[in-house]
C-alpha cells in the first residue's frame, strides 16, 4: 500500500492568514484554536494546494484566496500567496507549492500601475512546472483527485447519491454472476433467458415502458368502447326493408319499359332530322367550292399581274438600296483624298524648310581641350568645324531623302484612291441606268394590269350554283317540319319518386353494416382489453422476480461488502410507504441509518468507510477532522489523522 503523509505545510497570505508554518506528526496531529484563528483555513489550503479547490470543492474562482483589509474590506495588493507543502510519499520526500501571483502592467511611463489578471505557478521539488496540465498529471500520479476525496474526508462517501456508493461498493467486492445468483431457482433461471444478455437496469426500463403502453391502452379503450357503443344504430325488419326495396326496383323497371316505348316515336323524328343536317352540310361544301373555282378563274389574270408588278418593285427597291451604299462608300474615298492631298502638301513644305537649313555660326572659344580648359589649335579647330559641317549636312540629306520617301508613298496612295472612286463613279452611272429601266417597267406593268371583274355576279348567275342554292333551300324547309311531340312527363315524375325512395331503404339497409362493424370494434377492443390486462400481469410478474433476483444478488453482494467493514453495514433495499420496495444504497451503523446516528457515530463511520477504501485503492492519505472536540473517541485508522479541535487558544497551537 502506498502512504502519503503530510510532514509541514506552510501559508503565505492564504485567506487572511499572513504567515503559518506547520509540522505534523506521521500518525494523530491536533491542531487547536479558538474560532476564527484559521483551522479549517488549514484543511481549505492543502485542498488548495493539490486541486486547487477548498475543501468543499470550489474552485479558486469561487472563493477569495486573497487577505482582506479590515478597514477598506478589499484585498491586500502586491501580496504573494502560496501554499507550500512537504508530503511523505512512501517515505520519500516531495515538496509540492502553488502561488497565485498579480499579473501588473503600466500603459506608459508616467501613469501608475494598473493590475489587469491573476495567475498561477507550480513547483513539485522547486522545479517549476510549464503547465497546470503538467502540474496536475504529476499530483494525480501521487493521488488521483477523486481518490483523494474518498481517503481524506470521512463525509464524502455518504454524501455521494445511492447509486454512486453502490458502485463504488461493487468495484471494491467485485461482481457477482447473474449465474451464480440463479443457481437452481427455477424463476431466477428464466428471467435470465428473458433477460437474453441484457442488464437489469435496461431490462427494468424497457418492463417499465412496456407496463405505461398497457395502461395507457387500457385508459382509453373505456372511452372507445362508449363511442362504438354510442355510435351504433338501432337494429331494424331487415327482411321488411329488403321486402319493400324489391317491389320498388320491380316497379321502377316498369316505368323505364314505358318510357322507352313513348321515346321510340321522339328518337326516330330526331334520326330524320339529323340525316337532313348531313344533306345539308354536303350541299354547302359543294357550294363552296363551285364559287370558290369560279372566283379563282375570274381573278387568275389580275393576281398574275400584280405578282409580276410585287417582283417590279422589288428588284427597284434593291438597287435603290444598292446605289445608295455606292454614295456612301465614294463620299469616305473622297474624304480620304482630300485628307492625303492636305498631308501631301504639308510634307512639301516641310521638305523646302529642310532644303533651306544652313549651319549655324560657332561662336569664338566654342573649341577648348576638355582636360585642361585651353583653346585648341587652328589645325584642331578647322577639322572640328569640318566634321560638325559633315555632320549636319548628312544629317539634312537623310530628313529630305525621308520627306522624299514617304511623299510618294502617300503620292501613290492617293493615286491608288483616286482610281477607286472613279471605279465607284461607274458603278453608280450603271445602277442610276438600271434604276431608270426598272422604274419604267413598274410604271408600264402598273398600266397593263386588267380591270377586276363582278364576280359576285358571275357567281350569282351560275347555273350551278343556283341548282345548288335551291336543293339546300328544301332541304331547310323539310327540317323546319314539326313531328308530334311524345309527353314522357308523368312517367319521368313517377321514376324520380321511385328512385328516391330506393335511395332511402337503401340507407336503412347500411345501417346494419354499420351494426356489424361496430359490434365487430367492440369486441376487438374487448379482447384488447384483456390481452393488455394479461400483458400487465406478466410484465409485473416479471418486474417482481426481477426485484427479488436484485434482492438476492444485493444480499450475496452484501455479505462481501460487509466484510470489508468493522462498523458499518450497507443495504441496497428501502421498504416504502405502500408496501413496495426500492432499490438503493444505504449506509447503517448497528441497524441505524446513518442520517440518524449521532456526531460520532457518522464520523467514525467515515473512517470505517476510509479504512475500506484505502485497503481496495492501495493509498492512504492524511484524514482531517474538523470538529474533532465533539468526538471523545475515534476508531483506529491507518492513515495519518489532523484533528481540528476547537479551544480557547487566541492562536493556533499543534501538538
Amino acid at each position: 500500500m502506498s502512504t502519503i503523509t503530510l510532514k509541514s505545510l506552510s501559508l503565505v497570505n492564504f485567506k487572511g492568514v499572513r504567515e503559518l508554518y506547520l509540522d505534523f506528526t506521521q500518525q494523530v496531529t491536533v491542531i487547536s484554536g479558538e474560532n476564527g484563528t484559521g483551522k479549517t483555513t488549514i484543511f481549505d489550503a492543502f485542498h488548495w494546494l493539490l486541486f486547487g479547490k477548498d475543501s468543499t470543492g470550489r474552485s479558486d474562482s469561487n472563493f477569495n484566496i486573497k487577505t482582506i483589509d479590515p478597514i477598506t474590506k478589499k484585498p491586500i495588493l502586491h501580496l504573494e500567496h502560496s501554499v507550500t507543502a512537504v508530503l511523505l510519499v512512501d517515505g520519500r520526500e516531495v515538496k509540492i507549492q502553488r502561488c497565485y501571483c498579480e499579473k501588473w502592467s503600466r500603459a506608459t511611463a508616467n501613469t501608475e500601475e494598473r493590475l489587469i489578471n491573476h495567475f498561477t505557478e507550480f513547483y513539485i521539488n522547486d522545479v517549476k512546472m510549464g503547465t497546470k496540465r503538467e502540474f496536475d498529471s504529476e499530483i494525480a500520479e501521487i493521488i488521483p483527485e477523486d481518490v483523494f476525496k474518498l481517503v481524506t474526508n470521512p463525509y464524502y462517501f455518504v454524501s455521494l447519491k445511492p447509486e454512486y456508493q453502490k458502485a463504488i461498493l461493487l468495484e471494491m467486492v467485485g461482481t457477482v454472476s447473474d449465474e451464480e445468483v440463479a443457481g437452481t431457482n427455477e424463476a431466477f433461471v428464466k428471467l435470465l433467458a428473458e433477460l437474453n444478455g441484457r442488464s437489469l437496469a435496461a431490462y427494468a426500463k424497457e418492463v417499465a415502458a412496456k407496463k405505461r403502453a398497457c395502461n395507457d391502452e387500457l385508459k382509453i379503450i373505456p372511452s372507445q368502447i362508449d363511442t362504438a357503443n354510442r355510435l351504433r344504430p338501432q337494429p331494424e325488419n331487415w327482411e321488411e326493408l329488403e321486402s319493400q326495396k324489391a317491389d320498388k326496383e320491380k316497379r321502377l323497371q316498369a316505368v323505364d319499359d314505358q318510357i322507352s316505348d313513348r321515346s321510340k316515336a321522339t328518337e326516330a323524328e330526331y334520326k330524320r332530322k339529323s340525316d337532313i343536317q348531313q344533306q345539308i352540310g354536303q350541299k354547302r361544301m359543294e357550294l363552296n367550292k363551285a364559287e370558290n373555282e369560279i372566283r379563282t378563274t375570274a381573278l387568275s389574270g389580275i393576281n398574275q399581274a400584280k405578282m409580276d408588278l410585287q417582283k417590279l418593285q422589288f428588284d427597284l427597291s434593291n438597287a435603290q438600296a444598292a446605289r445608295s451604299n455606292l454614295v456612301k462608300k465614294l463620299q469616305a474615298k473622297e474624304d480620304q483624298i482630300t485628307q492625303m492631298v492636305s498631308t501631301i502638301a504639308e510634307m512639301k513644305t516641310e521638305y523646302i524648310r529642310i532644303f533651306k537649313e544652313v549651319m549655324p555660326l560657332i561662336p569664338n572659344g566654342t573649341f577648348v581641350c576638355p582636360t585642361c580648359n585651353r583653346p585648341l589649335e587652328a589645325a584642331d579647330i578647322e577639322a572640328k568645324k569640318a566634321e560638325l559641317e559633315a555632320n549636319f549636312n548628312s544629317n539634312k540629306s537623310q530628313r529630305l531623302k525621308a520627306n522624299e520617301e514617304k511623299g510618294k508613298k502617300l503620292t501613290d496612295e492617293q493615286n491608288q484612291l483616286q482610281k477607286e472612286a472613279d471605279e465607284i463613279r461607274n458603278a453608280i452611272s450603271k445602277t442610276d441606268a438600271n434604276i431608270k429601266a426598272v422604274s419604267a417597267q413598274v410604271e408600264a406593268k402598273k398600266a397593263s394590269i386588267p380591270e377586276a371583274p363582278n364576280v359576285d355576279a358571275m357567281i350569282q348567275n351560275d347555273t350551278v350554283c343556283q341548282a345548288l342554292r335551291n336543293e339546300i333551300s328544301e332541304l331547310e324547309n323539310q327540317l323546319t317540319m314539326n313531328a308530334q311531340t311524345v309527353d314522357v312527363s308523368d312517367l319521368s315524375k313517377e321514376k324520380v319518386q321511385l328512385q328516391g325512395e330506393i335511395r332511402e331503404l337503401e340507407r336503412s339497409l347500411l345501417k346494419r353494416d354499420a351494426i356489424e362493424r361496430a359490434d365487430k370494434e367492440i369486441n376487438d377492443l374487448e379482447e384488447k382489453r384483456i390481452a393488455n390486462n394479461q400483458a400487465l400481469a406478466d410484465l409485473e410478474g416479471w418486474e417482481l422476480i426481477a426485484l427479488e433476483f436484485q434482492k438476492a444478488k444485493d444480499a450475496k453482494l452484501q455479505e462481501k461488502i460487509d466484510s470489508l467493514f468493522t462498523y458499518v453495514s450497507f443495504s441496497f433495499i428501502k421498504e416504502q410507504l405502500n408496501g413496495n420496495e426500492n432499490v438503493t444504497c444505504i449506509c447503517t451503523v448497528n441497524g441505524t441509518p446513518y442520517p440518524d446516528v449521532n456526531a460520532a457515530g457518522k464520523l467514525n463511520a467515515g473512517l470505517d468507510i476510509i479504512n475500506a477504501v484505502c485497503k481496495h485503492k492501495g493509498v492512504s492519505a492524511p484524514i482531517f477532522i474538523d470538529n474533532r472536540e465533539s468526538v471523545n473517541q475515534i476508531i483506529p485508522t491507518i492513515s495519518q489523522v489532523i484533528n481540528l479541535c476547537v479551544s480557547l487558544d487566541a492562536k493556533i497551537t499543534i501538538r
